[in-house]
C-alpha cells in the first residue's frame, strides 16, 4: 500500500535551523530561505537532499511529490527507489527572464523524460505561485504541460496576503526587502486583474490542466467550488501552515465538495520533520470538533493510500 507525502522541498532539508520555535510569518520566512539557499553550494544541497530521502524512506514513505527549485533533487530521487513526481520549479515576474527559465525547464524535462522512460518517478513542472510568476509564464507553462502531458504543481492560497496581492494589487508593500524587489512588485501589480487567486489562474487556462494545488489555506467558498468543478486535487500541509501563520485550511469544505486532498509535510525549514504520520496526528488535533471523526479517518486513509 502506498504511503504518500504529496509535498516536499527536499532541497531545503539543510535549513532545518529556520524552523522557528513559535509562529512566524510567510514572507519573512521566505526571505530567510532565499538568503540561506543562495549561500549553499550544489554539493551541500545534494547532501541535504540525500538526508531528506533517507528520512522519508526510514518511516516507510513510498510516494512523494517534490518541488525542486534548484533542479537538484531529480537525480537523487530517480535513484532512491521512491515513486512519484519531481517538479522543476520556475518563477519570475520579469517577462523575458521568466520565459527563458521556462524554456530551460522544458529542455531539462524533455531530456530527463527521454533518459528515464522506465522510471517510477515522473518529471513535472512547478509554477511557483500566482504572485511570483508573470502571467505569460503561468499561461504558457500550463499550455505546454497540457500539450506534453507533463504534471503541473502550483502553490496557491497559502497566505491571507495572497488575496490582497492578486485582488487588490498590493504586492509592493508586502514584498518589502530591497528597493529593486519593491519596484518589481509594484510593476507586477499591473498584471493582476482584481480576481481571487483561483479565478486568476482559471482566466489564464491553468486550471484546465488540473494542476496539483498546494496549501489552499485561504480560498473563498467560491474558489473551493471552482477547484471542485475543475477536477484539481489539493495538498494539505497543516503543520507548516500553522507555523507560518497561514491559518487553518477549511478541510471540511474541500471534503464536502468532493475534492481529493492529500497530505504533505512541506520542508523541514517550516516543519519539524518529513514524517507524514506526524502530519496526520497534527491534522487530527487541528481539525478536531470541525470534522466528524469517521470522515476524518476516511480522509486520512485515502490521502495516505492513494497518489495524485
Amino acid at each position: 500500500m502506498p504511503v504518500t507525502n504529496a509535498h516536499t522541498h527536499l532541497e531545503l532539508t539543510g535549513l532545518s535551523f529556520l524552523y522557528s520555535k513559535g509562529p512566524g510569518m510567510l514572507r519573512p520566512w521566505m526571505n530567510r530561505v532565499y538568503r540561506h539557499m543562495n549561500q549553499l553550494t550544489n554539493e551541500q544541497v545534494l547532501a541535504a537532499i540525500k538526508q531528506g530521502i533517507d528520512e522519508l524512506l526510514s518511516i516507510g514513505t513510498t510516494h512523494v511529490v517534490d518541488i525542486s527549485a534548484r533542479w537538484l533533487s531529480l537525480e537523487p530521487l530517480l535513484k532512491s527507489g521512491l515513486q512519484g513526481i519531481v517538479c522543476l520549479e520556475v518563477r519570475g515576474l520579469e517577462r523575458k527572464r521568466a520565459l527563458k527559465k521556462l524554456e530551460e525547464a522544458k529542455t531539462r524535462i524533455y531530456r530527463a523524460r527521454s533518459e528515464n522512460r522506465s522510471s517510477t518517478v515522473r518529471i513535472g513542472l512547478s509554477l511557483h505561485a500566482p504572485y511570483s510568476c508573470h502571467p505569460l509564464l503561468l499561461k504558457q507553462g500550463a499550455a505546454w504541460c497540457a500539450a506534453e502531458n507533463v504534471p503541473l504543481c502550483i502553490h496557491v492560497g497559502e497566505s491571507p496576503g495572497e488575496q490582497r496581492w492578486i485582488q487588490q494589487a498590493r504586492m509592493a508593500a508586502f514584498m518589502g526587502g530591497k528597493p529593486v524587489i519593491r519596484r518589481i512588485a509594484a510593476a507586477a501589480s499591473r498584471f493582476f486583474p482584481g480576481k481571487e487567486p483561483i479565478f486568476y489562474l482559471d482566466s489564464l487556462g491553468v486550471l484546465s490542466v488540473r494542476p496539483l494545488l498546494v496549501h489552499c489555506t485561504n480560498l473563498s467558498e467560491r474558489e473551493i467550488s471552482r477547484v471542485a468543478e475543475s477536477g484539481c486535487a489539493v495538498v494539505h500541509c497543516p503543520r507548516s501552515n500553522e507555523r507560518l501563520s497561514s491559518g487553518r485550511m477549511p478541510l471540511e469544505k474541500f471534503l464536502s465538495a468532493g475534492i481529493p486532498v492529500y497530505m504533505g509535510t512541506d520542508s523541514v525549514a517550516s516543519c519539524p520533520d518529513l514524517n507524514v504520520y506526524e502530519e496526520i496526528e497534527f491534522a487530527k488535533q487541528f481539525h478536531a470538533g470541525l470534522i466528524e471523526k469517521s470522515e476524518l479517518d476516511d480522509f486520512i486513509h485515502r490521502s495516505l493510500s492513494s497518489f495524485p
